[in-house]
């Protein structure tokens, strides 16, 4: 061995030998790990004189353990994380309802809701018997569901261009016959055979529909559904005053005009379903919060004389509003209503909306309410606010 390793080993022996003072109950690196075993409970903390204690709270509570009563913990299943998916989409998607009557209502144009529609038939193993974009309706091929299998089904989507612009509306008629049923082309009902069926179809559609992409691939084809009509239109005619013109039929078109007029700018206050009238104030600066829905008829954002004026409306009864109108003023559009004038002349303030169905179309009219016209302008202007809310 060399002289230096001989030092060298001499220097660890050394260490090795005097780290048995180091460590340990006497050196100076004693463990302390059970030290907290013999530690004293400290007296309370006394407070100066004139200062009053906060009162002190758990921060983090401790919750209850429940058991199974047997002494044996119960079983605990880790729920799975939601998918970052869920909840998109559902804006851009709704079930829309009228009476017993249930549509998809999509903020996609029907060229772009087409194929999405197509993706979900394929994909639901749903085959297509008929696939017409010109006329916006789909047919699937018969089917059989396992609860009834005595019976055949088939579905038929309508899709059409929604009352707002850039929306569709899909309609959805399920059919069921006898297994047996011999024929091969079926009139449609006008209700579908079972209701549970279509709510079915309904609800698997629009959940689809809500997790597509909203930039989905638009159809070409599709960009002809129902001939490039309009369901919603403001026309404004040479020699008679402004009125919408709405493509629905009317118990949907009343109750799309009713929400529009209970929306926005306008307040609703009366309405004759018999004659087919709404009792409206109107104020272009009033607009209803969120936060102000629930604060009452008079919680608008509007000017002080408009709410003045919408509280003096809320005091006129029907039979007020019929006595002052004046059939004169316009016998096509008030000649076939009973009940009207009498005690014409009064101030009411307000407007008067009125729906009337045509062979060809609803047609929506808004006058003073002694049943004039208003000036072009102020009449186009409130039957835009009526069309921007209509549903």
């Amino acid at each position: 061995m060399t002289r230096l390793t001989a030092r060298a080993a001499l220097c660890i022996a050394g260490v090795a030998l005097s780290g048995c003072g180091i460590f340990g109950d006497d050196g100076y690196f004693r463990d302390r790990s059970n030290d907290y075993q013999q530690a004293d409970s400290l007296p309370p903390l006394q407070m100066p004189e004139g200062v009053t204690p906060k009162q002190q709270e758990e921060l983090y509570e401790v919750p209850q353990i429940s058991s199974s009563g047997n002494g044996e913990p119960e079983e605990f299943e880790v729920p799975r994380p939601q998918a970052l998916a869920v909840n998109v989409g559902l804006d851009r998607v709704k079930i829309q309802k009228l009476g017993d009557r249930r549509w998809v209502l999509v903020s996609q144009p029907p060229e772009e809701v087409w194929p999405q529609l197509h993706f979900f038939l394929r994909t639901s193993g749903l085959q297509l018997a008929t696939s017409d974009a010109t006329a916006g309706i789909m047919e699937t091929t018969w089917l059989s569901f396992r609860d009834s299998p005595e019976t055949k089904d088939k579905y038929r989507l309508r899709v059409e261009s929604g009352v707002q612009p850039d929306t569709t509306e899909i309609h959805v008629r399920h059919l069921s016959l006898p297994r047996e049923d011999p024929r091969t082309e079926v009139a449609w009902p006008a209700r579908s055979s079972s209701p549970e069926r279509e709510g079915w179809m309904i609800d698997e559609m629009s959940t689809a529909l809500a997790a597509e992409s909203s930039g989905a691939a638009a159809s070409l084809v599709a960009q002809a559904i129902g001939g490039g009509s309009v369901k919603v239109q403001l026309r404004e005619p040479a020699n008679r005053d402004p009125f919408i013109s709405l493509d629905l039929s009317m118990d949907r078109a009343w109750a799309t005009v009713a929400h529009a007029v209970n929306s926005g700018a306008y307040r609703m206050h009366l309405e004759d379903d018999s004659r087919r009238l709404f009792y409206v104030t109107y104020d272009e600066s009033r607009e209803l919060t969120d936060e102000e829905e629930d604060g009452g008829w008079f919680s608008w954002g509007g000017s002080e004389k408009e709410d003045k004026r919408a509280e003096a409306a809320s005091r006129v009864t029907l039979e007020q509003l019929l006595a002052n109108l004046d059939p004169a003023t316009d016998p096509a559009l008030f000649g076939s209503m009973t009940g009207l004038g009498g005690a014409t002349g009064a101030e009411i303030p307000g407007y008067i909306v009125v729906v009337r169905s045509t062979p060809d179309a609803v047609e929506v009219r808004v006058r003073d309410t002694s049943g004039k016209p208003l000036k072009r302008a102020r009449a186009a202007e409130m039957l835009m606010a009526i069309r921007q809310n209509l549903i």
